[in-house]
């Protein structure tokens, strides 16, 4: 069996270089056999006037902890010329697990 959850993550205004947000969902009574997450889409920015020149990093790793739960970690950082750019950002992923059947 197949189950698919679609899920946001929002991280606020900062200043920092990189942070993370983890979730877990927990499938009891469902094993869980495998489980991958895909980013679905991003959201964030700053104003003309901060500058147009910058690099960001997005990422989600997913990790089965035990037969019935799984963690999601997403990361997002961003950066100018300096770390020095408030920022904020919404984004969001779709999780796949895979059960095993009885």
């Amino acid at each position: 069996m197949l189950n698919i959850i679609e899920d946001t993550v929002r991280f606020p205004e900062a200043l920092e270089k990189g942070r993370t947000i983890t979730r877990t969902y927990k499938t009891y009574p469902y094993r869980v056999y495998q489980a991958t997450s895909v980013l679905s889409g991003i959201d964030y920015g700053f104003s003309d006037e901060e500058g147009m020149f910058f690099r960001s990093t997005i990422d989600t790793k997913t990790q089965i902890v035990n037969p019935y739960e799984v963690k999601v970690s997403v990361t997002f950082g961003f950066r100018s010329r300096e770390f020095d750019k408030r920022t904020d950002a919404t984004i969001k992923y779709s999780v796949f697990m895979q059960f095993i059947n009885y």
